[in-house]
């Protein structure tokens, strides 16, 4: 084993973050078999609405994968993940997004200040850096969070709209580029609320086309069984 795969274990760990096991091969992160699988699960793509672009479902490894970028401080996660999916060269999200009008412009949903304090960093801005390098774009921070309310996971549909209604609200430059599409950048898509709140928060007059990009699509039925494992998984509930 060479020097720099013993300072990754010492860094990472030996357990596999997809299925937990020890393995002396490591990608950081994933094991071989894992790797294999989660490539699998980027063919499982999803546009769930009209301009709406998920690179992955929720499934169990990619529900692990990215609470592992929320809750255990791994903001690499991010860029390992869209350079994973079907957003690069080739694959059925790069061709969606090919005859987009360039150049692209990525904003990420934005974290309150508390929140932002917790965790050390956005996860959405890691997020929209790895596609802003993937497609030569810019991360453009257009948006503010104006109260802190509390995790959409907990939600019905009606309760997340309810609970991002008005939450944000624009911070965007005194002259916008002429043209271009602007992608609202999240972790996980699941009713729509939070990015068509941000979307209203730009104004109904917005020159650009809009889009929504986000890691994952987890379907609104499945949603509060994700959130009581999730529960069970990073905090012993």
């Amino acid at each position: 084993m060479d020097v720099f795969k013993v300072v990754e274990n010492f860094v990472f760990g030996m357990d596999c973050l997809g299925c937990g096991r020890s393995s002396e091969v490591l990608d950081p992160w994933l094991c071989p078999d894992c790797v294999k699988q989660l490539k699998n699960e980027s063919k499982g793509m999803s546009f769930p609405a009209p301009d709406v672009f998920c690179l992955y479902t929720m499934r169990p490894l990619t529900r692990r994968l990215i609470h592992s970028l929320k809750y255990k401080s791994i903001p690499g996660m991010a860029s390992y993940l869209v350079r994973h999916s079907s957003a690069m060269p080739g694959g059925e999200i790069a061709q969606a997004v090919d005859g987009l009008p360039k150049p692209f412009f990525f904003v990420p949903v934005p974290l309150h200040r508390a929140r932002y304090r917790e965790r050390g960093y956005n996860q959405a801005e890691m997020i929209a850096a790895a596609l802003a390098t993937l497609y030569r774009g810019r991360v453009c921070r257009w948006l503010r969070r104006k109260t802190f309310r509390v995790s959409q996971t907990k939600l019905s549909r009606t309760e997340r709209e309810l609970n991002v209604a008005g939450a944000f609200e624009s911070a965007l430059p005194a002259k916008l580029p002429p043209r271009g599409t602007v992608f609202i950048v999240d972790d996980v898509f699941t009713t729509g609320a939070t990015t068509t709140s941000c979307l209203f928060a730009l104004g109904r007059d917005f020159p650009l086309p809009t889009k929504v990009c986000t890691l994952l699509y987890d379907e609104p039925v499945s949603a509060a069984a994700d959130y009581a494992a999730d529960k069970r998984e990073f905090y012993g509930a």
